[in-house]
């Protein structure tokens, strides 16, 4: 893994071990910051569900202003501090050891807003599906604002869920990528 474009350009990433990690691969990955590339700059980044941070790392090496991160795992958060620390970005990161939902009802409460928000659950165990059903109702994505979701192909996403609405879906391999953007009224 990779660092593709921007400021970081070419520094390698330190990746989880173990088999039930799935990092987001560098084609999956150039092809979503390809056709958000407008969206990046000065952007407000939620990393959900983070990992080795690498979409919300992407984002920042893109010039993004801010990046969150939040994976519920304290080895996953250390992984992510060091991939900021090689990538010298570390002081325009936040980063949160927490539960999704918990998380997100903390920014709803704060009244914090996103302008992208990625989103790379584990596959097939339905957090897909509730974690846009909680977005969809917290109103933290911002009023232009994108939401990324990478998933397996065998799970079914909503067409519209909350204020969200599917605008896209690209398929990867077995890999899913769905955009979401609030709903037009």
């Amino acid at each position: 893994m990779r660092v593709i474009g921007g400021k970081a350009r070419g520094h390698r990433l330190a990746s989880p071990l173990g088999r039930d990690v799935r990092p987001t691969t560098d084609r999956v990955k150039e092809a979503v910051f390809n056709s958000i590339q407008q969206y990046i700059a000065e952007a407000t980044v939620l990393d959900l569900f983070a990992g080795a941070g690498t979409l919300g790392i992407e984002a920042l090496s893109r010039y993004a202003k801010q990046a969150y991160f939040v994976d519920s795992s304290p080895k996953q958060m250390d992984l992510i501090k060091t991939n900021l620390v090689k990538t010298k970005i570390l002081h325009e990161a936040v980063l949160i050891c927490s539960d999704v939902n918990v998380a997100i009802d903390t920014f709803s409460d704060q009244d914090v807003k996103f302008d992208l928000i990625f989103m790379d659950p584990p596959y097939n165990l339905g957090f897909v599906q509730k974690t846009l059903e909680k977005l969809g109702h917290a109103e933290i994505l911002a009023t232009e604002g994108l939401i990324i979701v990478e998933h397996s192909l065998k799970e079914i996403l909503p067409l519209d869920v909350g204020c969200l609405q599917r605008t896209s879906t690209k398929k990867y391999g077995s890999t899913g990528v769905a955009y979401f953007r609030r709903r037009e009224e």
